[in-house]
């Protein structure tokens, strides 16, 4: 599918936010935010579009049981979520729209970043990384320092989580390190995509602040 990019308002008419992090970094934290935030602003799209990781991540739950896409699956999911967007902007732009108002916000999290980190050849990814660009995506790229990883990532979700991370980890040390591998494995998927990235420290867990930043970005550049 191809966007009908020919009129000057594009840059006003759809604009989004892709949100992208190891497990417990504050995804769906700032993806809450960032929609709160957004609903109480003016001059911008009141129309949003919010698809979630459990929409679009590779790990999935099949009738209880975990499963992962494998490359081709999970290709085909992202790009279902990319044409409807662009169905979505080519019907507002064939609707003779210009104010910012009446333009899309969208907001994705775990996407195409989640790709690049589960597979290695980045040439499909690329492309639809290619169509996101033309519908004005922004990645940001939520992480934790190290001192900060025991207590976000082993300790703040219960009992049941830290089974489930130290399940195949001898150590909490252990564990922590591969917190860290998998985020330096999606900087640089960040610094490989086409897609301008923002990394965020997230230690604070001031996700209002954070959203507000990263809106008041997305604005300035559009």
């Amino acid at each position: 599918m191809v966007v009908k990019n020919h009129r000057r308002g594009v840059g006003i008419l759809i604009r989004g936010v892709i949100i992208e992090g190891v497990s417990t970094a504050g995804k769906t934290s700032l993806f809450s935010a960032i929609r709160g935030i957004h609903s109480q602003a003016n001059n911008v799209g009141k129309s949003i579009i919010a698809i979630s990781e459990h929409y679009s991540q590779v790990l999935h739950s099949y009738q209880g049981v975990l499963r992962s896409m494998d490359k081709d699956e999970h290709i085909d999911l992202l790009n279902r979520h990319v044409d409807y967007l662009e169905l979505q902007y080519n019907w507002i732009d064939s609707l003779g729209h210009t104010k910012p108002s009446n333009g899309i916000f969208y907001l994705l999290e775990r996407f195409h970043l989640n790709h690049r980190a589960a597979f290695s050849n980045p040439s499909d990814i690329e492309v639809l990384e290619k169509r996101l660009l033309r519908l004005n995506a922004h990645c940001v790229l939520l992480t934790l320092s190290q001192d900060a990883v025991e207590s976000r990532y082993i300790e703040s979700r219960g009992d049941a989580w830290k089974s489930y991370v130290m399940n195949n980890h001898s150590t909490v040390t252990e564990a922590c390190q591969k917190f860290l591998e998998d985020q330096n494995q999606l900087r640089m998927c960040a610094k490989q995509s086409l897609i301008p990235t923002l990394e965020i420290n997230t230690d604070e867990a001031d996700w209002n602040s954070y959203a507000k930043q990263i809106l008041m970005g997305i604005n300035d550049a559009t």
